[in-house]
């Protein structure tokens, strides 16, 4: 049995859902646990493989990057937004969602690489005050997509953190990189299917937001278009080409230490 790693997120049902329905045939017992500790357990052995945040990988020379899945945007992602009560070049204070660490990375470029800015951030737990005492706030995943459709009246702008990226890039940006422990070929093996559970994944979309959508209190469309136009499952070059961007500039941040390869588990032929 292999332990599979996941995250609550309606985004990355489609990379889970079809091994819970049984529509792929799999040797996986998926464990949910929020983002942000989904690299710690894939280093403890908690998890053999998981969805880990881009930066997490990054940090490292530990894991290996499955090919072919991610979890990824290209311009708009919808559920990585920043609330603001001013314009986003007047923002001096920002909280931040604790949970997040990739997006907290991706905010800091945006707000101090791409616009010169040097605010304070304060990390905190979505819910009422959330946004209280700080010039803006930054959301995330389920939470990010409801502030984004449900609470876009408490703040008077609403900026897309995707959006800015590929504004400033012309590249996607990958959030999360499927990994396993260099040198693991066990996992990489009982992997495989994997991709074709994305791919079965992506086909069952429609069925996925009938049942998340209620959930989330959203609207079918809105889950829709979040799942069907804003997230890309796959990791083609210009995504291998955001990450490698995405690498440099968390090292001009000083995020990460050094720039280390990027290394894909290549299955043997």
């Amino acid at each position: 049995m292999i332990n599979l790693g996941a995250a609550p997120f309606l985004n990355m049902r489609p990379l889970i859902y079809p091994l819970e329905k049984g529509v792929v045939e799999h040797s996986f017992n998926v464990m949910y646990f929020d983002p942000f500790l989904l690299s710690e357990n894939l280093s403890q052995g908690v998890v053999d493989v998981a969805p880990i945040p881009s930066v997490e990988f990054l940090r490292t020379d530990d894991y290996c990057i499955l090919p072919d899945i991610s979890i990824s945007s290209f311009g708009k992602v919808d559920s990585v937004v920043l609330k603001a009560r001013k314009e986003i070049t007047e923002i001096r204070s920002v909280s931040v969602d604790s949970r997040s660490r990739s997006s907290t990375a991706l905010l800091r470029i945006v707000l101090e690489l791409f616009l010169g800015l040097k605010p304070e951030y304060v990390k905190r737990e979505p819910g009422n005050g959330f946004l209280e005492g700080v010039d803006a706030g930054m959301l995330i995943g389920n939470a990010g997509l409801q502030a984004r459709h449900l609470f876009a009246e408490e703040s008077a702008f609403t900026y897309d953190l995707g959006e800015l990226w590929t504004r400033e890039t012309a590249l996607p940006f990958v959030y999360a990189v499927m990994a396993i422990k260099k040198d693991d070929e066990a996992t990489a093996e009982g992997c495989k299917c994997l991709v074709s559970t994305r791919e079965q994944g992506v086909e069952l979309i429609s069925e996925i937001v009938d049942i998340e959508s209620q959930k989330l209190g959203l609207n079918r469309e809105q889950c829709l278009t979040y799942l069907q136009e804003r997230i890309k499952y796959d990791l083609d070059g210009p995504k291998i080409d955001g990450l490698i961007k995405y690498r440099d500039l968390l090292f001009e941040l000083n995020e990460i230490e050094k720039k280390n390869e990027i290394n894909f588990y290549t299955h043997p032929s």
